[in-house]
């Protein structure tokens, strides 16, 4: 039988190691968390938010006292790049209000600011037309947020004694979604212990460290598993911006499942809101989303499956040829036949909803765009079924509607006699213009006041007026021309050129000289194959300053249009990059112009500076191997197209080099191998077709 006194007494003896290891170990960070702090070491948390918002240990508000010994709340610094700056007294004084605005960057007022937006017009109305109350309007809109996340916001915002909250929100359930998949197979707590260390100095260090380790074993791997990408993928525009590492719409794919996911998590999302508000003793109120129907083309459109994509590619730009020359019956014809076959192709519905627009067969024309919209396959606007369920949420839980959508509807029929809504209304996809923020604050305060939230009159003309005098005094217009530079970035950056156009010309219209909007509208007329505007305003662009990232697409510009004397300078200028990719397609670029211009020596140097940082790009190998051919050393070539043959020895314009280089050595008999697997791989190709001519003339043999 075992000695109970000598068991409870190791059992104690465990018991003290353990608590005296925990408070060691407790006191060792601690220790090296004071040294840091004296050593002036930040925490990774105080710079910005490093769980994108995911986790409740990174609040939006922080707290401190002013100069009265009043406690104040601010947004946290690393919460604003997503938030407008707000502040607000901790303790609500007697007689005010408090109300929050939550949503996405509608509410947040991009591409403008919180001084623009919605929300300063209900501050203003709400003080003007229930003057006997202290009105408190926080603008607590969250650049991309989705409705878990204002979910969140709304979470944090009911302890500071809100007495409602205003939501708009829908327009990137399907953006969240995507971008931070990894955040949702993470479960919160892991979220929440990450932010929890990052909040910390040790930990933040312990981060850094691991992060530039784990970047250093990156970069050896790109260096040991280099390939150059075909010329189209292989060279990224320029614009490095956060949205470049984001999740683009290549990613999105058509899934019903994961769609109707989404739709019914918003739903619950919607429900949380009103819950978390009610359980506040705050009253909610919910707004519709608009979108830009007509002047927005879909992000990414799929055809059908199991049908021929390349003959519906086919006459899908067929019928864009015949609406861009104006033959509208053989347009509408065209897509009618398309969408036969393929009714889900979103570019074609909205393609149908530009003819009848055109057409002005208006109804007609609004079924197509919403269509078009809804079928989407990266869905960066509320789709129907999402507005349907915020209505239906709205009803069965006896919240206030503000319906922007039917009211956004109804102004245009009044002023254009259709509800194709366009550019007059949006600045972009869903961010509407300054007038339409006003619309939304006028009609936010008529629903508040109709539905007993507001005592007060409806917001006269005048009131209208007058608030709007002090909205365009506090309007930065050089602020402004930079917000339509950036929507110029995101629609160029989503290959949304017609609508990069239009965005980089308003800002133009404010600041003539700012060199990016200019390179930004130049590239996307060149896109568009615009090609004598894009010429313009490149030219626009070089008189003002020499726009080093411009070097590159100009000088291709001018290659390809067969400017070749112009072409070379700014080539040769791109070689000056700190991007290794860039740096390759200059040289490859000059490597075209000397071969066309028989400087074959000069070209073939240009190319080996491609061959060297990219070794197996096919496009770079052919033109040296040609390159080398016509200097007079096709041997050299031979050894090249070798190499080339075993990585793929069906590649046609492989074989027929190969063809014309043995032929130039006298070797007959493999010349004609060489362009025999030429035409099988690339059948009726006429110069193939000569060249083979050319090996069965009688006099060939002496070559």
């Amino acid at each position: 039988m075992p000695n109970r006194k000598s068991s409870s007494k190791s059992s104690l003896n465990w018991k003290k190691k353990l608590l005296f290891g925990t408070a060691i170990t407790l006191f060792f960070f601690f220790v090296l968390e004071l040294i840091l702090t004296l050593l002036g070491v930040s925490t990774i948390a105080s710079n910005h938010d490093p769980s994108a918002g995911f986790s409740n240990q990174i609040p939006l508000l922080a707290s401190s006292t002013n100069a009265d010994g009043e406690q104040i709340l601010t947004t946290a610094a690393n919460k604003e790049s997503w938030f407008n700056i707000q502040s607000f007294p901790w303790k609500k004084a007697s007689g005010t209000k408090r109300v929050f605005c939550v949503g996405g960057s509608t509410t947040f007022g991009r591409p403008f600011s919180d001084s623009a937006s919605y929300v300063r017009w209900v501050r203003e109305l709400l003080t003007a037309v229930q003057p006997d109350v202290e009105w408190e309007v926080i603008n607590a809109g969250g650049v991309s947020y989705a409705s878990y996340r204002v979910a969140a916001v709304m979470q944090e915002l009911a302890q500071y004694e809100p007495d409602l909250f205003i939501v708009y929100s829908a327009q990137n359930e399907f953006l969240e979604r995507r971008t931070y998949a990894r955040m949702f197979k993470n479960q919160s707590w892991l979220n929440d212990f990450s932010a929890v260390l990052q909040g910390t100095r040790t930990g933040s260090v312990v981060q850094q460290l691991s992060d530039r380790i784990r970047s250093a074993a990156l970069t050896r791997e790109e260096e040991e598993s280099k390939a150059l990408p075909e010329r189209a993928a292989a060279f990224p525009s320029e614009v490095d911006e956060m949205l470049n590492h984001s999740v683009g719409p290549i990613q999105y794919e058509r899934d019903k499942e994961w769609r109707a996911e989404v739709i019914s998590e918003y739903g619950i999302n919607l429900q949380r809101m009103i819950s978390i508000a009610r359980s506040a003793g705050a009253n909610i109120a919910f707004v519709t989303p608009v979108s830009n129907l007509r002047g927005t083309s879909p992000f990414k459109s799929l055809f059908d499956e199991d049908t021929d994509v390349t003959a519906l590619a086919l006459q899908l730009e067929e019928a864009r040829n015949f609406f861009r020359l104006g033959q509208l019956d053989e347009a509408l014809a065209t897509v009618h036949t398309i969408l036969a076959t393929s009714p889900t192709s979103a570019d074609t519905q909205y393609l149908l909803g530009q003819i009848l627009f055109a057409r002005e067969e208006w109804t007609e024309a609004e079924q197509a765009f919403e269509r078009a919209l809804d079928e989407d396959i990266c869905s960066l606007r509320a789709i129907t079924p999402l507005r349907e369920t915020l209505r239906s949420v709205a009803t069965q839980a006896d919240v206030p509607l503000v319906d922007a959508e039917n009211l956004l509807r109804q102004f245009s029929m009044d002023e254009n006699g259709h509800a194709c809504f366009g550019d007059d209304y949006f600045l972009d996809h869903v961010h509407p213009t300054l007038e339409i923020h006003r619309s939304l604050g006028k009609w936010i305060v008529d629903a508040l006041i109709s539905n007993g939230l507001v005592d007060g009159k409806l917001p006269s003309d005048a009131l209208m007026e007058e608030v709007q005098e002090r909205v365009d005094l506090s309007i930065d217009y050089q602020e402004t021309a930079i917000a339509f530079r950036n929507l110029a970035k995101v629609n160029h950056w989503g290959g949304k050129f017609q609508e990069a156009i239009v965005s980089a010309e308003r800002s133009l219209a404010i600041s003539p000289d700012d060199l990016e909007s200019r390179f930004l509208l130049a590239d996307s007329l060149n896109n568009q194959k615009r090609y004598a505007e894009a010429h313009s305003e490149y030219r626009r662009l070089f008189e003002i300053d020499d726009y080093s990232r411009a070097h590159l697409p100009y000088g291709e510009l001018l290659l390809e249009s067969g400017m070749t004397e112009q072409a070379e300078p700014y080539l040769i200028a791109a070689l000056i990059t700190d991007n290794e990719e860039h740096m390759a397609r200059a040289y490859y670029d000059l490597g075209l112009l000397y071969s066309a211009t028989d400087q074959y020596e000069v070209a073939i140097s240009s190319l080996e500076n491609v061959i060297n940082a990219y070794p197996d790009d096919t496009a770079t190998m052919i033109l040296l191997a040609y390159c080398l051919r016509k200097d007079g050393r096709p041997a050299d070539a031979i050894k090249l197209l070798v190499r080339l043959l075993k990585l793929d020895a069906t590649d046609a314009r492989a074989n027929y080099e190969a063809a014309e280089a043995h032929f130039d050595l006298g070797e007959l008999q493999k010349a004609k191998t060489y362009i025999k697997a030429a035409i099988e791989a690339e059948p009726g190709n006429p110069e193939f077709e000569a060249t083979r001519e050319k090996f069965e003339q009688p006099d060939s043999a002496a070559s």
